[in-house]
């Protein structure tokens, strides 16, 4: 369409969209959006008003659609009235804001959606001269936001229920998959070419072409061979590849009960699949937990090859992975299996593109939340479920085939045609060496339960009765742990030093073997030889525990903790951290979490329930490589439930030592979210408890009282901070606080050079120390010097951990960039803060105020390098920021206001 054209256009389609929308709502809404009708107005009833905390959040993104809102009216070559836009969304905020229990949802909603508006600012607003395309997508965009406005506003009134919010999911999710189509079409007819500079994104090194790769990824556990599934692969193609539709984005959810197929349904298909070449990358991601899914997707990284994945940088990963999905030209599908809720796998939900996804899950629900179609994998009938079994035994069956047949379809009808228990049946059947018609006469003396669901819990009691004290150990432990990853090396690790009495054959290969060998005949465990990976049911693990005593669930329990508990890595007091063990860390995590979860299972069924010192131990070790990986939602409920669990646990050393500890590592999480006065509170209580130890630990001691020091300094009492550095005897810290700075340089020099020598190095140490000695040398003015030390940090820091979306190097980059501006060098200045705000962008929901430095900080780098209104779009966003976390705030205009709210180890 010709420009001129293009311009009619606009002004036809717009006036029609807004009279109709506003012709779709009622008198009163209709009146509110005509006198709101303004971005004044938006700003005033967010900022003026006494709006709720959740609303209050959005405030950083609303300059973002402002941006985006003065393009469409000035960059589009014509005048477009905006007034419905504005008075649609301050409607739907005020609407919110009255109903913020049944609507919280709907500010994280318009916050994601307004984060598509900067992208498309990022792609086309520093291009000179604006194409027909730019103005397209924008005029489209536009359109969505107005249309999910009005179409929000209208689901709040037209549902009374819970329904109307479900409905507003469903547009948002469209609209954002809208929205992410509009900027991929822009990426890939040239907007990413344009004189702006923008490079394609986050340093992924993304091959948008490339039609020869090919990658399978499959469960790690070998599945049984597929049996009369070929209906559910036809209605599979059909709602994946439909014939008439024209969405380029399709999934399904795979839906059913434990046990009935649904994994070796979907696995069996995606090979298929990727054999005949509808597909050239396949994907596997474990849906059960969020930290399930983190490794899945930094496994995904791994194996595509993305630029810059790193084994550990689990965060950075998925926004690779997602970036691909966006802009690559393969054809792909995922798999999300065992998915227990949509609010989990959500993060790592496609964000758009040309792919497949498909989900297995108990939950049916989960076809209407992911806007997924539904497809049911149902148990078999019994005429079915018979042949499967008379398949599986088709090399142990008696010579009257005729009986052989009916009996088989005898068991099939008590086991209401359920795969998983006809397959254990069959296992049973081969293991005692009995005709099909022998194994039923026997089974059939018992009295004849009279629902399905009873039916199959007694198969597995008849199972589990059957088997030795050892197997019935080894299947104990495995109940406990994450189901689909379970290292046999776990149970072969060492001499039999550490096993629990019940586990003391695993080290013996011989009697481990011949254990395993039982259970995998049984087909109540699945291995796979090339990975040497265990896994069991989830299925079994629910029937296996349901069937043990409270005692023996507590005795499984204990085994399960101290198996894991002898290859977890232990704390070293003399190393403080755990940095050079992530990697095993990251291997067992996935299993702490399952303890973790069945604890707070066991503990809700008998109030009894008691763990061993050992599991509260573990969890301490834990806290600490979460908080280390920045894991901070993790870390928080593995506190949570240490707290809880030591409440279990008779009193004693041990204990007072692990309440200490988890009330530390609470004090941390608080801090570095900004409740300071939380996290003093509670390392004055972790610091009393240890000074009522005797003997007392002068060492832990030390630390407790610098985490005091450190709180206060951030509180800004630095009265109080140096009598807790005093304590501490943590001297640079006071000295460098207290202005003594040459002594405290001393000191910094002393710690560094034995840092530097050590073997193995302490590489997070000495970053730490680097950044700590700049941070003196820029109070003493050596600006040079500093951005030297600075550096120094972040290429010790990336060396050893080379996590980029770590706070720390956020931090360093930061510093970088403040040197920089000290010394006149604006342009490397405005670099380097704009590389420190992609890792504070990334952790701007716990970490805001550290993103609100960085934009005040370059609006001070913009100014002088004369791009004034940038400057001041740069300082407002950073007040706004600045004001969700101290609203009472007269001024934000220096470094120092900012500073005082910031953990003092990052300032």
């Amino acid at each position: 369409m010709e420009t001129n054209q293009l311009g009619d256009f606009f002004i036809k389609a717009w006036d029609t969209a807004t009279k109709s929308s506003m012709s779709s709502l009622e008198e009163g809404d209709r009146q509110k959006i005509e006198t709101a009708g303004s971005w004044n107005d938006v700003q005033c009833h967010v900022i003026a008003n006494k709006v709720p905390y959740e609303v209050s959040l959005i405030q950083p993104s609303l300059s973002h659609i402002r941006v985006f809102t003065d393009f469409f009216m000035v960059r589009l070559g014509v005048s477009l009235d905006v007034s419905t836009l504005w008075g649609s969304l301050a409607r739907l905020l005020e609407l919110t804001s009255e109903d913020l229990g049944r609507l919280g949802k709907i500010p994280g909603m318009i916050q994601d959606l307004f984060y598509k508006a900067e992208e498309f600012n990022n792609l086309f607003n520093g291009i000179s001269e604006t194409g027909n395309v730019a103005k397209e997508i924008c005029f489209d965009m536009q359109l969505q936001y107005l249309e999910f406005f009005i179409t929000s506003i209208k689901h709040i009134h037209g549902e009374v229920s819970d329904t109307g919010s479900d409905l507003i999911e469903k547009q948002y999710t469209s609209t954002k998959e809208k929205l992410s189509s509009y900027l991929a079409r822009a990426q890939k007819l040239g907007g990413m070419n344009s004189s702006s500079g923008t490079n394609p994104p986050s340093d992924t090194d993304i091959v948008l072409k490339n039609s020869e790769f090919r990658c399978l990824m499959l469960p790690e556990t070998k599945i049984n061979r597929l049996f009369d599934r070929i209906k559910l692969f036809q209605t599979l193609d059909n709602l994946l590849e439909p014939a008439d539709d024209e969405v380029s984005f399709n999934s399904v959810a795979l839906y059913g009960l434990g046990g009935v197929g649904k994994t070796s349904v979907a696995s069996s298909y995606i090979k298929g699949k990727f054999k005949q070449k509808t597909y050239d990358v396949v994907l596997w991601a474990k849906g059960e937990k969020p930290s399930s899914l983190r490794q899945s997707f930094t496994d995904i990284a791994l194996r595509l090859k993305l630029g810059g994945a790193q084994a550990q940088s689990h965060d950075e990963n998925l926004r690779r992975v997602q970036d691909w999905f966006q802009y690559t030209d393969s054809k792909w599908l995922i798999v999300y299996d065992n998915v227990e809720s949509w609010d989990t796998i959500r993060p790592f939900w496609p964000e758009l593109s040309q792919g497949k996804a498909i989900i297995t899950t108990r939950d049916h629900s989960l076809a209407f939340e992911s806007d997924s179609s539904g497809l049911e994998v149902t148990s078999w009938d019994e005429q079915t479920g018979s042949e499967y079994l008379l398949f599986l035994l088709r090399k142990r069956m008696g010579v009257d085939l005729e009986s052989e047949n009916n009996s088989a379809l005898a068991l099939s009808r008590r086991l209401s045609g359920h795969p998983l228990a006809l397959s254990h049946m069959a296992g049973l059947i081969y293991s005692g060496e009995s005709s099909i018609q022998e194994f039923t006469t026997m089974y059939s003396k018992n009295p004849r339960p009279t629902h399905a669901t009873a039916e199959l819990s007694r198969i597995w009691e008849y199972s589990f009765k059957s088997l030795d004290a050892q197997s019935r150990s080894l299947l104990g432990v495995m109940s406990f742990l994450m189901p689909d990853t379970v290292p046999q090396q776990l149970f072969e690790a060492g001499d039999s030093q550490g096993f629990p009495q019940d586990l003391q054959f695993c080290p013996d290969a011989n009697t481990f073997s011949e254990v395993l060998r039982k259970l995998l005949k049984l087909a109540l465990l699945k291995k796979d030889r090339n990975t040497r990976t265990l896994s069991i049911h989830r299925m079994i693990q629910t029937q296996y525990k349901n069937f043990l005593t409270p005692d023996e669930r507590q005795r499984d329990f204990g085994n399960a903790v101290a198996l894991i508990n002898r290859v977890f890595p232990s704390y070293d007091s003399q190393q403080a951290q755990l940095y050079d063990v992530w990697e095993i860390c990251n291997r067992y995590l996935q299993h702490i979490i399952s303890l973790k979860d069945c604890f707070l299972e066991e503990i809700e069924i008998y109030e009894s329930f008691k763990v061993p010192w050992k599991f509260c131990e573990l969890l301490a070790q834990c806290q600490r490589y979460l908080y280390e990986v920045n894991l901070l939602v993790e870390f928080e409920s593995v506190c949570d439930a240490n707290l809880k669990a030591l409440g279990t646990i008779e009193n004693g050393p041990n204990k007072t030592d692990l309440e200490i500890t988890t009330k530390t590592h609470r004090a941390q999480a608080a801090e570095t979210l900004g409740d300071v006065e939380r996290a003093i509170e509670l390392n004055i209580e972790a610091y009393n408890m240890r000074l009522s130890e005797n003997p007392r630990k002068k060492l832990l001691l030390c630390y407790t009282a610098n985490n005091l020091g450190y709180c206060f300094n951030t509180a800004n009492d630095h009265t109080s901070s140096l009598e807790w550095y005093n304590v501490s005897e943590n001297w640079w810290r006071l000295l460098a606080s207290d202005g003594q700075l040459e002594e405290a340089k001393e000191l910094f020099d002393i710690s560094l050079e034995r840092l530097r020598t050590e073997t193995p190095l302490n590489w997070a140490m000495l970053a730490d120390g680097y950044f700590g000695l700049a941070t003196l040398e820029r109070r003493q003015k050596k600006f040079e010097s500093a951005e030297a030390h600075y550096m120094d940090a972040q290429n010790v820091w990336l060396k050893g951990d080379q996590t980029r979306l770590h706070p720390f190097n956020g931090a360093c980059m930061y510093k970088i960039g403040v040197c920089c501006l000290d010394q006149g060098k604006v342009e490397a200045a405005i670099k380097h803060i704009h590389d420190s705000m992609k890792v504070t962008k990334f952790h701007r929901s716990s970490m805001p105020i550290e993103h609100a430095r960085n934009l005040f900080k370059l609006s001070e780098a913009l100014l002088q390098d004369d791009q004034a209104d940038k400057s001041a779009e740069a300082r407002d966003e950073a007040e706004v920021v600045f004001k969700t976390r101290k609203p009472d705030a007269v001024r934000c205009d220096t470094e120092s206001s900012y500073d005082d709210l910031i953990p003092i180890f990052w300032r």
